[in-house]
């Protein structure tokens, strides 16, 4: 088992693009959903627009806090929107009885390079939006115990299948079973990412888009995690990450029911606000999947 990864800047992007933005996604497939909802209701039975933020936030333990501040978009043109401008927002996060105003670096995101969380601290986020007070709390979680993997290297059979499906015989190897220690029901969500500059295709994806990279599971509060050998879309190493997470954020992939009956906002842990300020911590193993 490797030691905790401290996640580089480039990680970090990464982390931000292709994970967390499934979560910034999801809010505002949402909040779409419900406006629409809302606008074809007759006149006299609108709703009005409660301009709110939508915060994302991230603490991951040994690296820079970092927040990103948007507006709750209205699909009505007769709204009304508060003054505050999105980069000039104070924002404070507080532990142990200090507080730090966090920097704005512009589009909405505040970054501060010298605050790096650690585990067994609370941190509270507030700043006043719209003259409202928003606020929200989290921690970062245990990192992850007992993370093993059953094999260390994985043989895919290449598949071409631009004449026709294959004829010959066709080896599918064992998925790969990864487990871990779970004696609380926490929750835990496992990311597999090609790490290759140039990773090489197990298949001929023919004039379709090639697949993203990572691939991942849902939140689960059990203690594997299984990957079949399809799932893997290229060929050379790869990270299998393990994220130890609030269950703020497992709640973010639950089905919230809404419906034209049951109107409601999506899953948030922020007062006054939407989205999710939250808490993660990770140990990362290395699988090579190699040609058969």
């Amino acid at each position: 088992m490797s030691n905790f990864i401290l996640i580089s800047h480039r990680q970090r992007i990464n982390f931000k693009q292709n994970i967390f933005n499934f979560t910034l996604n999801r809010l505002i497939f949402t909040l779409s959903f419900l406006f629409a909802l809302y606008s074809c209701t007759k006149d006299d039975d609108k709703i009005a627009f409660n301009d709110i933020p939508v915060v994302e936030s991230y603490l991951i333990k040994n690296n820079p806090v970092s927040l990103t501040v948007s507006r709750k978009t209205p699909f009505e043109d007769n709204v009304t929107l508060s003054d505050d401008i999105l980069d000039q927002l104070q924002i404070k996060i507080s532990y142990n009885n200090q507080t730090r105003i966090i920097p704005s670096v512009g589009k909405g995101v505040y970054r501060d390079p010298s605050l790096k969380p650690q585990e067994g601290i609370t941190y509270k986020l507030e700043f006043v939006f719209n003259n409202q007070l928003v606020t929200s709390s989290t921690d970062v979680p245990k990192k992850p115990v007992g993370f093993h993997q059953s094999v260390t290297v994985l043989e895919v059979q290449s598949f071409d299948f631009s004449g026709g499906f294959p004829t010959g015989p066709i080896t599918i190897p064992e998925p790969v079973k990864l487990t871990w220690t779970n004696n609380d029901e926490g929750y835990f969500m496992v990311v597999i990412e090609n790490t290759e500059v140039s990773p090489v295709p197990i298949r001929d994806f023919g004039d379709n888009t090639p697949p993203g990279r990572f691939f991942r599971n849902e939140p689960t509060q059990g203690k594997q995690f299984e990957i079949q050998s399809m799932s893997f879309q290229y060929y050379g190493n790869h990270r299998l990450i393990l994220y130890h997470m609030n269950p703020e954020y497992a709640e973010l992939y639950k089905d919230n029911g809404n419906s034209s009956q049951n109107l409601t906002n999506p899953a948030t842990n922020v007062k006054n606000g939407l989205g999710i300020f939250t808490g993660l911590n990770a140990d990362t193993l290395t699988l090579n999947v190699i040609k058969k």
